[in-house]
């Protein structure tokens, strides 16, 4: 029988094989598939660092008194702060200490340690303090800042006016929205209403009356309207009923209803 020889339809060498072999396992498709993947996980690790650093900031802590309530929140730098009733507190926890300020709307006594800046911010203005204790008053129009202890800058949103406050002095508008500082021996943290007192001082007999409301949780209805200005102080008691008349009798006012709602008529 005839010996019987292939003869491949190729002629390469053992150097040509193995190096069109290892061109395959280095070619453009498998770098770019392996940078690819490099990549991608650059990416994802700088995300998650993004992440991380940037999350805490979108954290907002929100402290909230309804009406009747009052509530005492310790800040993260062992500061207080003692919401009056109807008011709501707001901050970011995880950064707190990068700049030390809260939101404010409603009413707040605040007792700050001392140490860096302390800003309270509503939307009225802005009060910047370094280790006092003042009482921030910002419900609608009406902006209010008393200091007891220490000093306070206050700024007005309304007219960018800025003054420094210090203690037993209050800064406030009137009744056609023209601020003024008003020092008395009065504005003392003993006769605010942390301490269970109502201080009016030549005030709307209306917004009086509002602030009953916030603090017994009740509801007040008027005959008419008024346009008096009320000055009193008294200790806060549990009976509504008998505070309303407190400050309707000079008046000649009378109240009727218990519980929760309550009607003043004018006396003919």
């Amino acid at each position: 029988m005839k010996n019987i020889k292939f003869e491949p339809d190729w002629k390469r060498s053992k150097e040509q094989i193995w190096d069109n072999y290892f061109e395959e396992l280095t070619s453009n498709k498998q770098i770019t598939k392996r940078s690819f993947s490099f990549r991608y996980l650059y990416a994802t690790a700088a995300a998650a660092i993004i992440l991380l650093f940037t999350l805490p900031n979108f954290y907002v802590k929100t402290v909230n008194a309804n009406r009747g309530e009052r509530i005492i929140h310790t800040l993260p730098d062992g500061s207080t702060v003692s919401l009056n009733s109807e008011s709501t507190l707001k901050y970011k926890p995880l950064v707190w200490f990068l700049g030390k300020s809260v939101q404010l709307s409603g009413e707040a006594l605040f007792e700050v340690i001392k140490g860096k800046d302390f800003k309270v911010i509503t939307s009225n203005g802005s009060v910047s303090v370094l280790g006092t204790s003042f009482n921030v008053y910002v419900r609608e129009d009406d902006f209010s800042v008393t200091c007891y202890t220490g000093k306070v800058a206050v700024e007005a949103m309304s007219n960018s006016e800025r003054v420094v406050l210090e203690r037993n002095t209050k800064f406030a508008s009137n009744k056609d929205g023209v601020f003024k500082t008003i020092t008395s021996e009065s504005f003392t943290k003993g006769n605010s209403w942390s301490e269970n007192r109502f201080v009016f001082v030549s005030e709307d007999l209306s917004k009086v009356l509002k602030e009953l409301e916030r603090q017994y949780n009740i509801k007040v209805t008027v005959d008419r309207n008024l346009n008096y200005s009320y000055t009193g102080s008294f200790e806060k008691i549990n009976d509504p009923y008998e505070v309303l008349k407190i400050v309707t009798t000079p008046f000649d006012m009378k109240v009727s209803g218990n519980g929760k709602e309550f009607k003043i008529t004018f006396e003919d």
